[in-house]
């Protein structure tokens, strides 16, 4: 078990160079795009790319939050899983909404799932690992 934590702990040091190098990529990605945005005669087109790369950016950051606890306490907290799943699926929402390539029903779903991951992530902060709802 002690090599295993060992490996385990030396892969999660590893990923997170890269993760901070794809933060830095991201955010040179959004400098080199500003010209591309003001050259486009559509406003549109140019405001879809800046926010797809910004949001692209919030899911890479809660990543590395994550990356980080893990770092500190050496387990993953769920609630920080569950808020890069939220804000990933609000990045799809806004992103296919902005396009007009997402559908009312995909709205409602995506809705759903975001409804029971919030309830899954509030019941994480109420009921700690080792205790129940009954204390």
């Amino acid at each position: 078990m002690k090599i295993f934590k060992k490996v385990i702990d030396i892969i999660t040091k590893l990923m997170l160079p890269f993760v901070v190098f794809a933060l830095v990529l991201g955010m040179a990605r959004i400098i080199l795009d500003t010209p591309v945005i003001f050259r486009n005669p559509r406003i549109d087109e140019g405001f879809n790319l800046l926010l797809t790369n910004i949001l692209s950016m919030f899911v890479v950051m809660e990543l590395l939050r994550s990356l980080i606890e893990y770092f500190e306490i050496h387990r993953l907290k769920i609630t920080f899983i569950i808020d890069g799943t939220i804000v990933f699926i609000l990045r799809e929402i806004m992103i296919g909404s902005f396009q007009h390539k997402i559908m009312s029903t995909e709205i409602y779903a995506f809705s759903l799932l975001i409804f029971v991951l919030g309830i899954i992530r509030a019941l994480a902060i109420l009921v700690s690992p080792g205790e129940s709802l009954d204390a």
